[in-house]
């Protein structure tokens, strides 16, 4: 027995060096053909080739592999196109049949290079399509992103310019893939938040007595708010721009609930003095500005419930519209205060419908101060699809206070018969649905700047 197996490993170790020493032959014989094709030697050469098909026999896909690749190269180097074809076609069947990874991407790149010069551009991406699957076959997407890179940078390295248009037209539509798994996982994290916000919320609502019936209208504005956020997280679902608008418009939601719950817990404090007021017979004065208070009110609750439903947007001559407002805002302000515009006749996409509300309702506050200057309009396009409209109030100063919380709504009790504080919020609120944003320039010291962000899309 032990005679046996000593007989069975010297058969094996003769066998090894056999099939390395016929490997080297073969390799050796390519070499040869290569000198004699480049001495011009075609007969010689592709009988170096015969002669090799021949020593290698039945068997040994590889060799033949490697055989079938010098003889392709000799046709292709003589513009014998058809043998050419034929070549390509043996060099893929003896690739396949040796079943080695390595010797399959040489014969698929050589293929992909071969159909890419006779102008077969699908074939040829086929190609760098099928190394990509074999080299990524049952790896996750770390590999597979890993042999994205190592691909282009091969193909770079190579200059092989289609090769990397197409691994990198591949490599864009794995990542947007890739990129909507994340984004349905951030979704489901932002549903989770919204429906612990809503459940605080609701909480909060059946605290809330039948003897006020406008906070009963604030409940109802909650809801159908509420309603408006579900529908805008199926539709954020669509694509990642969505995503992004959303968790704005939780921060938008969350901020003006709480100015809500501020205002319902200083309800009280704020229309009592209007009450006691009209108890000892001013009666007139009052009554309007509770009827004020509550027009601006329900402005503010139907503009906030409808925040995301945008305005339709058309091109506007936004240096016509500056010179419009400019000449109404002059009937606005007092006498001796000077209104100015500056812009050119630049076309932009807005509402100008809205847009003219919201300057004309800060132009009127602006108006009201004592130390007001001069007012200036003017509209500043910062790229293709955005732009500035700046309204300037020179001599009107604001305290610190003041600028953290002069566009929340509800955030202090204030004289109804002097203002309600609602006209910033609103305006804050027209700007969101003209896909912008409204805010102070902090870096603006000769009085205030108002500076509205504007989106065309």
């Amino acid at each position: 027995m032990r005679q046996f197996f000593l007989a069975l490993l010297i058969a094996c170790s003769v066998s090894a060096m056999s099939a390395q020493s016929l490997r080297q032959s073969v390799e050796n014989g390519v070499n040869t053909s290569v000198r004699q094709s480049e001495n011009h030697e075609w007969r010689e050469a592709f009988a170096t080739c015969r002669s090799l098909d021949a020593m290698i026999g039945s068997g040994n896909p590889d060799l033949h592999y490697l055989v079938a690749k010098e003889r392709f190269r000799l046709y292709y180097r003589i513009n014998k196109l058809s043998e050419s074809k034929g070549q390509m076609a043996l060099m893929e069947n003896y690739a396949r049949a040796s079943k080695k990874n390595d010797v399959i991407e040489d014969m698929l790149m050589r293929k992909a290079a071969f159909h890419k010069s006779i102008g077969n551009v699908t074939l040829a991406s086929n190609c760098y399509k099928e190394i990509f699957a074999m080299n990524t076959k049952g790896l996750g997407d770390d590999g597979k992103e890993k042999c994205f890179k190592g691909m282009i940078t091969r193909a770079k390295a190579e200059k092989n310019a289609h090769m990397a248009d197409v691994i990198g037209r591949m490599y864009a539509a794995w990542t947007d893939s890739i990129a909507g798994i994340r984004a349905a996982k951030e979704l489901q994290t932002i549903k989770e938040q919204y429906a612990a916000a809503q459940e605080d919320i609701d909480s909060k609502a059946t605290k809330i007595t039948a003897q006020w019936a406008f906070i009963i209208i604030l409940i109802v504005v909650a809801v159908a708010l509420a309603v408006g956020l579900v529908f805008f997280l199926i539709v954020m679902l669509k694509n990642m721009r969505e995503i992004k608008r959303l968790k704005t418009s939780l921060a938008i939601a969350n901020t003006n609930n709480e100015q809500k719950n501020l205002f319902l817990n200083n309800i009280s404090a704020q229309i009592r003095p209007s009450l006691d007021a009209m108890e000892q017979g001013d009666t007139k004065r009052h009554i309007k500005a509770l009827q004020s208070y509550i027009s601006h009110i329900e402005e503010y609750m139907a503009l906030e419930q409808s925040r995301e439903e945008k305005y339709e947007f058309a091109n506007r001559n936004m240096g016509q519209f500056c010179e419009k407002v400019a000449e109404e805002a002059k009937k606005v302000v007092k006498q001796g205060t000077a209104v100015t515009f500056n812009s050119q006749p630049i076309s932009f996409s807005t509402n100008e419908e809205a847009l003219h509300t919201l300057v004309m309702s800060i132009v009127g506050e602006v108006a009201k101060e004592g130390a007001l200057e001069r007012v200036t309009i003017e509209f500043k396009k910062r790229n293709p699809h955005t732009g500035h409209l700046l309204i300037t109030a020179v001599g009107m100063k604001l305290t610190e206070e003041q600028r953290a919380s002069l566009f929340c709504a509800f955030s202090e009790i204030v004289d109804l018969t002097v203002g309600d504080g609602l006209t910033y919020p609103t305006c804050s609120l027209i700007a969101y649905k003209l896909n912008g944003h409204l805010r102070l320039d902090d870096d603006y010291r000769q009085g205030t700047r108002f500076v509205v962000e504007l989106k065309d899309a």
